[in-house]
C-alpha cells in the first residue's frame, strides 16, 4: 500500500509540477529624500497631483529563496495623489547577493504627512526572476512606516518556483 501512494504521488509531480509554497519575510529602508519624482498637477483641484516615484533601497533584514539572500530593490511606481492619501501601482527588482532577480508587481495606499510618507500598505506578486528565481510565482503584504533611519517597508509572504516539466525526446510526441 504505501508503495503505492508514493507511485501514486511521483506520477502526480510528473504530471503536475510539485512545488510547495514556502513563506518569506523581510525589512527594506528606503531614504524619501533620495527617490526621484516627477509630478504632474491633474486641474481639478488643488491637491490632486499625478506622480512617478523611483527609489532605490536595501534590506536590513533580508528575505532568503532558494539560499539566496535580497540584498537591494529598485521600486518604480505611478502615484495618484488627492490631499493626503495616493493610490500607487508599480513594479520593484529585487537583486539578491548572487546577482540573480526577482520581479515584483505592487498595489497600494499611501498616507503622506507634511509632504513626506507616513504609512503606506498594499499588496504585491512575483512576476518572474532570473538565474535559481526562474518560474517563480508567490504574493504577499507590505507595511511602511517612517523609521530613525529611514522608511522601513516590512514584507510577508510567499513563494514557489515552478518545476519545469519534462520534456518528451525528440521525435515522439
Amino acid at each position: 500500500m504505501k508503495n503505492l501512494i508514493l507511485l501514486l504521488l511521483l506520477f502526480a509531480c510528473g504530471v503536475v509540477p510539485c512545488s510547495a509554497q514556502t513563506k518569506i519575510s523581510a525589512i527594506g529602508r528606503c531614504d524619501p529624500n533620495a527617490a526621484t519624482q516627477q509630478l504632474a498637477e491633474v486641474g481639478d483641484g488643488a491637491d490632486h497631483l499625478l506622480a512617478v516615484i523611483k527609489n532605490s533601497c536595501a534590506y536590513v533584514k533580508p528575505m532568503v529563496m532558494e539560499g539566496l539572500r535580497s540584498k537591494t530593490y529598485t521600486f518604480t511606481t505611478f502615484s495618484d495623489s488627492l490631499g493626503t492619501k495616493s493610490t500607487q501601482i508599480g513594479y520593484a527588482v529585487v537583486e539578491m547577493d548572487n546577482g540573480d532577480k526577482a520581479f515584483v508587481r505592487f498595489q497600494g495606499i499611501s498616507i503622506m504627512k507634511n509632504d513626506q510618507p507616513e504609512s503606506d500598505e498594499g499588496t504585491w506578486s512575483y512576476t518572474g526572476g532570473t538565474g535559481k528565481l526562474q518560474g517563480l510565482t508567490g504574493k504577499g503584504t507590505y507595511k511602511g512606516a517612517p523609521g530613525v533611519d529611514g522608511y522601513a517597508e516590512q514584507i510577508e509572504g510567499n513563494y514557489k518556483i515552478a518545476v519545469p516539466k519534462a520534456s518528451a525526446p525528440k521525435g515522439k510526441k
